[in-house]
């Protein structure tokens, strides 16, 4: 197992925490704002203090031609796009070998359950899952609730469903939705053999809360948080990074982080 432990201490850090910032927008909504230069968007989140970020292939050159010290990487297999009918079925467009070839430290499967298509993405997660036990690359699986017959908001309930499907099929680390009730939370780390954590969701406008919710999921037990669109859509990327940052590596409450993202933001 040693190869996925030297791997592993890349995408998380030595207190057991992660911040990950995905950047893996670009198949699926196109060149949103703040991903329209790549090297800019990832220069800003090295800066930020990511310790990780998550790229499809083509960005891969990019990060071999900045000049800095390099985050954890991990390669994204799963592609869908808007122009789709069906968007939430997710379908492979890469390899483990291809991940060992191009550098990574890990890769990612995206699955939506709930969905029509479900039985064909846990079929592909099963698939790359062998794959990685066989070249001990880690697999974070991105794990949601999405389809025309899932009741919304999604329930707390099928959200724990969805954590123990990722943890049941192999998953390394896995990223998902919190839920509302953070007992819930802290009730599926304190059982969950491995690391969870927290999708940042969509663009929001208020950032000290957004920190406070940080600061109350790491709070419960989440191992880390992967947030891309409130890092490279924000005025100030680098700041709200390393704000973030504060709360998952250093204990800072929400509050005291926002305070820090003002300081570094003027």
């Amino acid at each position: 197992m040693t190869g996925k432990i030297i791997r592993l201490k890349r995408i998380i850090g030595r207190d057991g925490k992660t911040v990950i910032t995905p950047m893996d927008h670009g198949v699926s909504c196109g060149p949103i704002a703040g991903l329209e230069d790549m090297k800019l968007a990832l220069t800003r989140a090295i800066g930020g203090g990511a310790d990780t970020v998550i790229l499809h292939k083509g960005n891969f050159k990019m990060l071999s031609d900045l000049d800095l010290p390099l985050p954890g990487i991990i390669l994204h297999l799963s592609a869908s796009t808007q122009l789709s009918l069906d968007f939430h079925r997710k379908v492979i467009v890469g390899s483990i070998e291809e991940a060992i070839r191009l550098g990574a430290d890990g890769v990612s499967v995206h699955i939506n359950l709930g969905n029509e298509n479900e039985h064909a993405m846990l079929e592909d997660l099963g698939a790359v899952g062998e794959e990685c036990r066989r070249w001990l690359m880690p697999l974070l699986v991105m794990v949601y609730v999405r389809g025309l017959n899932v009741e919304q908001p999604v329930s707390d309930k099928a959200i724990a469903h969805a954590v123990r499907v990722a943890w049941e099929l192999g998953a390394d680390v896995i990223k998902t939705a919190a839920p509302k009730d953070l007992e819930v939370l802290e009730q599926l780390a304190s059982y969950c053999p491995v690391p969870i954590v927290i999708a940042g969701g969509g663009k929001v406008k208020d950032v000290r809360e957004f920190l406070e919710r940080v600061s109350g999921w790491i709070g419960a037990g989440a191992r880390g948080v992967a947030i891309g669109r409130n890092v490279f859509q924000d005025r100030s990327p680098v700041s709200f990074l390393k704000a973030v940052c504060s709360i998952v590596h250093e204990g800072l409450s929400g509050n005291e982080a926002y305070q820090r993202y003002l300081d570094l933001a003027e």
